[in-house]
């Protein structure tokens, strides 16, 4: 017994899609279960990403000036994130009491605040060594891309 062609080639699509599927959706559950990077990992990449508008050498610094305040970033990093855990807590409480989720935007407000404040004091610190022909190389990005 033979299979006609155009049955072959439907069999075969059919196949594909599937493998394709069950790529994608065990990518989906590695991503989930492995997470985002934490730790160093994670603080580097947050500020690689931050930094692509300044010239290598004021880069170089804010990297350097980044890794000096490592530990002082990661525990900003962990009171943002323990106060969305809290804010999200008050979204989902039952019964739900708007003032606790108010309290709880003013202090992820204030968490995200404080991270600002101390990548905006190593930035300023690395912008304000480097010389004017340097600084004269800063660019505005527009959206995710160089």
């Amino acid at each position: 017994m033979t299979i006609a062609r155009p049955w072959v080639i439907a069999i075969l699509a059919v196949l594909f899609l599937s493998v394709a599927a069950n790529l994608v959706i065990a990518g989906f559950a590695a991503a989930r279960f492995g997470g985002p990077p934490r730790g160093p990992q994670m603080i580097e990449r947050i500020v690689a990403i931050g930094i692509r508008a300044f010239p290598p050498t004021i880069q170089q610094d804010i990297q350097r000036l980044a890794e000096a305040e490592r530990e002082e970033i990661r525990t900003r990093i962990d009171a943002m994130q323990e106060a969305r855990l809290r804010m999200l807590d008050a979204m989902r409480a039952d019964p739900f009491d708007m003032a606790a989720l108010d309290a709880a935007f003013a202090e992820l407000r204030l968490r995200v605040s404080e991270l600002q404040e101390a990548g905006q004091v190593i930035v300023g610190e690395a912008v304000a060594a480097a010389p004017h022909d340097v600084r004269l190389n800063i660019r505005m990005r527009r959206g995710p891309f160089p």
